[in-house]
């Protein structure tokens, strides 16, 4: 880089180049030749001095390439709250709220159907490789995530309270290595039609965390308001 920078001034002879550089002539040679291969600089032969140039073509390209990584990427923002989430005092009850675009027995149907719920129930870059929903007081409530390199994180629980199509309470929790919950996780639905269509209000109180579940403690809220965002947008869809 600091040859392409003073090749930025004006074009330049290998021997001016290596002095100002504080290196030799043969080593910058080298570093000339790597650069006139990638395309970025041109030699131009005038008696026996070699002169390099910058190739400014290329560099505009690289620059209209490198304008398309500007732009913050949403999921940056994601894993940023979630470290500083890891490093605090881990939050024990989170709220959240959405207004979905449909009926209230419509957001009840994709909160209840097996089918549905793979749609939705998953965070970015994981898929829902099983469900179980059996929205029934007392039913089985189970989700298995696949990650894109063929992990699988399970969370397993049952229903508390099921009244339609108004409220869901049920328990979710992690598992760990041997299928045990690493905490518990009360979820409470409440949805209420609106004009625009349905009020979701979501609360979740967790407890008994075991030793080593801070990092599955901090990831439910970012990991709850992508779930809500996927809702949204499948429902909308």
């Amino acid at each position: 880089m600091r040859i392409v920078e003073l090749l930025n001034t004006a074009p330049r002879p290998v021997g001016e180049i290596a002095t100002a550089l504080d290196l030799r002539q043969p080593q910058t040679t080298k570093h000339l030749q790597a650069l006139e291969r990638a395309g970025l600089v041109v030699m131009e032969p005038l008696g026996q001095r070699r002169i390099y140039a910058l190739r400014r073509g290329p560099l505009r390209e690289l620059r209209e390439w490198l304008a398309g990584f500007e732009a913050d990427h949403p999921s940056e923002s994601v894993l940023a709250d979630y470290r500083a989430a890891i490093a605090a005092e881990p939050l024990r009850t989170h709220e959240f709220e959405r207004i979905l675009p449909a009926p209230v027995a419509t957001v009840w149907e994709w909160w209840t159907s097996a089918d549905l719920v793979r749609r939705w129930w998953h965070p970015a870059h994981f898929e829902v490789a099983d469900c179980v929903a059996q929205a029934v007081t007392g039913g089985a409530l189970s989700i298995a995530l696949r990650e894109g390199d063929g992990a699988v994180y399970r969370s397993a629980g049952r229903y508390l309270d099921v009244v339609p199509p108004e409220r869901l309470r049920f328990q979710l929790a992690p598992l760990d290595g041997n299928g045990a919950p690493l905490f518990g996780a009360e979820h409470d639905l409440r949805l209420t039609g609106t004009a625009d269509g349905t009020r979701l209000e979501l609360r979740i109180d967790l407890s008994d965390p075991t030793p080593g579940s801070e990092p599955a403690m901090a990831g439910i809220r970012p990991g709850w308001n992508q779930l809500l965002d996927n809702l949204a947008e499948a429902i909308a869809s």
